[in-house]
Parts: C-alpha cells; structure tokens; sequence
C-alpha cells in the first residue's frame, strides 16, 4: 500500500522518487519486488491521469502545482514539452536520473494530451528508469542475503547516503 500511494503521489506532487522504497525493498526481499514494482507502475499510471485530467482542465494551475516541486524549474518543463511534443512514447524512456514524471505529464497535456499514448509512455519511464537499479538491486538481495543481514546498518547507511548524495545533486542542479 505505501508503494502505491508512494508512486501515485510521486506521479503528481511528491518530489522523492519510489525507487527509494522499492530498491531498498528489492535487497531485503526480491522475490516480492517485481509485484511490487507492478503495483508502483500502476499507481503512478493512475497519478499520471489524474494529473493528465487536471492539467488539460487547467493547464497553468497544474504547471504551477508542478512547478513548486522542489527541483523543478520552467526551463526543465520546456525541455520536458518539446520531448513529448510528437506524442511519441517512447521519448519518456529514460535511463538513470532525468527528469521526473510529472514533468513530462505536464508537456504531453500541452502537446498531444491522449491519455492512452501517455500511459504508454509511463510503463516505458519506469521500466527503463526504475527497473535496471532495481533489478540490481534484486540481484543482490537474491545473491547475498546473509551478506546483507550480517551488514544490514552499513547496507543501510551507505543506501541512505547515496540516495541524500543523489537528492542533494538534483536539487542544486548538478544531475
């Protein structure tokens, strides 16, 4: 449920990406990460609409809810526009940090706005950008279980800082 709600929210105003859940969660239990991850593809499906619904109703209040996520800018928005601007899917696979979802949610209502094409698009976005670290991450929960659970505070810590790292360089502009 909180990986739902997570990645719903994340799809529309959460700045925090639900890979920090579902990777943390693909070390400690990988065999139930893939319906996890299913589910996260779902849910940020269904907040991907519903910020669709409201931006094509109102397109300057959803690009100013955007807007105030922490780490979003107009420049980032622009560029996010003319990506989607063929109403091509695959233009929102990404590999690796890029530019959140929400973002491009907000070009695609303001270029070709069919739902069915960005819902598309979403399934492409998670796979490619959550999906590798995630399999990774999988991999080792699945390789070296016992190694994680000897180690499970230095694991931990070194997880958190990475992810800290990671936000710090978003925020300032630097990834």
């Amino acid at each position: 449920m909180v990986v739902a709600l997570w990645s719903f929210a994340e799809a529309i105003v959460l700045p925090v990406v639900p890979d920090v859940a579902l990777d943390l969660l693909g070390l400690a239990a990988p065999r139930r990460t893939p319906a996890l991850f299913l589910v996260s593809i779902v849910a940020s499906m269904f907040g991907t609409a519903v910020l669709l619904v409201f931006a094509t109703g109102s397109l300057a209040a959803a690009e100013a809810l955007v807007l105030a996520v922490p780490g979003i800018n107009q420049p980032m928005l622009d560029a996010a526009r003319a990506t989607v601007t063929a109403g091509d899917p695959a233009s929102l696979a990404l590999f690796g940090p890029g530019t959140p979802l929400k973002v491009y949610t907000i070009g695609w209502a303001a270029g070709p706005a069919t739902i069915f094409g960005l819902l598309i698009a979403v399934v492409l976005n998670r796979l490619t950008r959550i999906g590798p670290v995630l399999l990774a991450a999988m991999g080792l929960g699945a390789l070296a279980p016992a190694w994680l659970r000897r180690h499970e505070r230095v694991v931990l810590g070194v997880y958190v800082g990475a992810w800290l790292a990671l936000y710090m360089a978003y925020l300032s502009g630097a990834v």
